[in-house]
């Protein structure tokens, strides 16, 4: 087993973490999870797993893609029995949208590559309503395994870089997911720290 091998295995054990962090959270009340938001992220991340394995031909560089689908749907679920749901925004149909859009274009065409680049499109779509809802209330999202799931990013990224065939289009995912993932704690530190300044000159 290579270094490559091992950093993939790495990536998928920091990833199955984080969700636990995450869904342990949820069970106790620290986070506040979007029942619909994760039922999108599902449908979503089945349309990235099959575009992203086809369109890099390596199972190694997919080893997280695979997970997420199945954590996905796992802390769906989670949700569903919490009864954790808002009706979806225009944001989360725009993600839908997009996911659907991924798989017509996979399938019309037979280009994964390209059914994969806009399922990056969806993917930020579909962080627009966590991002609204942090300006709102920045406690909603504990910022660790967001933390965590961008450690697993890089690993993942490293990896592709790692087992390179010249191949950019398989650094889009995990890099845009570095980016949104981390944004929600850095979001959320923000927005903090402005409500703590605005109270504090408010109190004086």
């Amino acid at each position: 087993m290579n270094i490559s091998e091992i950093l993939a295995i790495a990536s998928g054990v920091v990833y199955i973490f984080a969700f636990l962090d995450y869904n342990l959270k949820v069970v106790q009340r620290l986070t506040k999870p979007n029942g619909t938001a994760w039922f999108i992220w599902s449908i979503i991340s089945a349309v990235s797993i099959t575009s992203y394995l086809k369109m890099s031909g390596d199972a190694w560089k997919s080893v997280i893609p695979l997970l997420n689908i199945l954590l996905c749907v796992a802390t769906f679920l989670l949700a569903v029995t919490l009864k954790k749901f808002r009706w979806p925004d225009k944001w989360d149909l725009i993600a839908l949208g997009l996911g659907i859009f991924a798989t017509v274009v996979w399938k019309h065409y037979d280009s994964a590559k390209y059914a994969n680049l806009i399922v990056q499109l969806a993917i930020l779509a579909g962080f627009v309503p966590l991002w609204r809802m942090l300006r709102v209330d920045p406690e909603i999202e504990q910022p660790r395994p967001w933390l965590i799931w961008s450690f697993g990013y890089i690993l993942a990224t490293i990896v592709v870089i790692l087992r390179w065939k010249g191949q950019w289009y398989d650094l889009v995912y995990p890099i845009n997911c570095i980016i949104l993932h981390s944004s929600v704690p850095i979001l959320g530190l923000m927005i903090r720290r402005i409500k703590t300044q605005r109270k504090e000159i408010y109190d004086n």
